[in-house]
């Protein structure tokens, strides 16, 4: 799904569930202008926003980027089999279309330089978040901790901390991460 449908998409799963606009952004945390700048493509949302937004409507964001995926047919997937379920400049690539049923959610991430997961921390509850940093550094909050993480160093967290990701240097970082459950 490219950036453009993010906002159709979204507008579609708010009148589906009978929500305004403004019911919605209670609901997800967040603002009235935030969900309306999205449905409109006036924004492109962080990972955490979008996170906060289908929490609330009660989707992962496989679900949200990969809506009519099927149960896998093999379990081993080739690059092309990953689907994008990043935003805000954050490719997310998941392993699996379908993580329905799945207590785990598998994805290689790539940030640009300047790129991260949300511009201020953000949490989703009962959960776990793990990754190890293939290529470049990353800068990874948790709670009140921020760490420079370089190649191959790695993180483990409840996602119940408030955290995110940036990407403050000049380089490509690369992640493979896995979550419990699926976000």
């Amino acid at each position: 799904m490219d950036e453009a449908e993010i906002g159709r998409r979204l507008h579609e799963l708010r009148v589906e569930r009978g929500l305004s606009q403004r019911e919605l952004a209670r609901r997800a945390g967040t603002t009235h202008g935030t969900i309306s700048f999205i449905e409109r493509d006036k924004i492109s949302p962080s990972i955490g926003t979008m996170r906060q937004i289908l929490d609330a409507l009660g989707l992962t964001l496989g679900e949200f980027f990969a809506p009519d995926a099927q149960p896998p047919s093999s379990y081993f997937f080739r690059r092309a089999d990953l689907v994008d379920v990043g935003s805000g400049g954050v490719e997310l690539l998941q392993v699996g279309r379908s993580l329905k049923g799945r207590p785990l959610q598998v994805l290689l991430e790539f940030y640009p330089p300047g790129a991260e997961t949300a511009r201020a921390p953000y949490r989703v509850d009962g959960g776990e978040e793990g990754g190890v940093v293939v290529e470049g550094e990353i800068e990874a909050t948790v709670g009140d901790e921020v760490r420079i993480l370089h190649q191959y160093d790695a993180y483990l967290f409840p996602t119940s901390l408030p955290h995110r990701l940036r990407n403050v240097s000049d380089r490509r970082c690369v992640i493979v991460s896995a979550t419990t459950p699926p976000v």
